[in-house]
């Protein structure tokens, strides 16, 4: 079965999916891996600041801040 998954980037504040997959290899991939974001785990899009970047997201009891760049290797299934 084919899902539609979307970049963690194009959440709008307060919306929630779940990881499906990192697109990031190396330190990157790694250091997203640190901070708790990994496929299966659920998050919520708590906001931007006022530049739009970076962003701020809850993973599990946790609040985490991407920038947005980064969040463009995280793809989520709403």
């Amino acid at each position: 079965m084919k899902t539609n998954s979307i970049s963690l980037s194009s959440l709008k504040k307060g919306q929630k999916g779940h990881i499906v997959k990192i697109r990031s290899q190396g330190e990157l991939g790694r250091r997203i891996r640190d901070l708790g974001l990994v496929p299966g785990m659920n998050v919520t899009m708590l906001g931007r600041a006022p530049l739009g970047d970076p962003i701020a997201l809850r993973v599990a009891d946790t609040t985490v801040a991407l920038r947005k760049r980064e969040a463009t290797f995280i793809l989520i299934e709403q």
